[in-house]
């Protein structure tokens, strides 16, 4: 769905945007978005397979050692990270390292989609927007879309890596090939998404909060 449209459904809003834009307007934001991909998917999967890694690394290292103790008393506290999915912990960690670092992309991507006219192209858009707010006018709804990767980057890891672990054993594979890769990404996403349908509803916010 193309956001900055009226139409609530995908066939009114690809009509209404030709019409009000052409056809050019459908690419409208596209060279930002490509550019705002690129770096993001980057820093998302190197932040979460370096966050993995330490986490696993640790982990075995506690269990080959006596884990750290608190006592208090007649009372002792066992400290152990067996309990924590690197898995999980990497995810969040790359959601939210990837979010913070190219945020100011994905304002600049939906102040270029959502306003044309105001904003013609990416210089006038930079520009513009620090004169408005400074620096801190590229983080413009930055804790909804915090609130909303948080949980979605976590479950979306856990699940592809449980799902390609899993399948590899079933078929006795070491690694997935492209096809699988793809459906088993895609699948992993759209679960994600469905078990936080109020993403959806945090995401548009941010949306709003960004070309106010």
């Amino acid at each position: 769905m193309v956001v900055g449209v009226g139409s609530k459904n995908i066939a009114g809003s690809f009509l209404e945007v030709i019409e009000k834009q052409g056809w050019q307007g459908l690419w409208a934001g596209n060279a930002i978005n490509m550019l705002r991909i690129i770096p993001t998917q980057a820093i998302e999967l190197g932040t979460f397979e370096c966050v993995k890694r330490a986490m696993t690394t640790a982990q075995e290292k506690w269990n080959q050692e006596e884990c750290p103790r608190l006592q208090i008393g007649r009372f002792s506290l066992k400290f152990s990270l067996s309990c924590i999915s690197p898995i999980a912990v990497g995810g969040a960690a790359a959601g939210i390292v990837s979010t913070l670092v190219c945020h100011p992309l994905e304002v600049l991507k939906d102040r270029l989609t959502i306003s044309p006219d105001v904003y013609p192209s990416l210089s006038i858009a930079i520009s513009k927007i620090y004169k408005d707010g400074g620096i801190g006018a590229f983080y413009a709804g930055i804790s909804p879309t915090l609130i909303g990767m948080l949980p979605y980057s976590t479950c979306f890891y856990f699940m592809y890596e449980t799902l390609k672990t899993s399948y590899c054993q079933s078929k006795n594979k070491k690694s997935l090939n492209r096809p699988e890769m793809l459906l088993l990404g895609a699948f992993a996403a759209r679960s994600s998404l469905a078990l936080f349908p109020q993403l959806e509803s945090i995401f548009e916010r941010n949306i709003d909060l960004e070309s106010s």
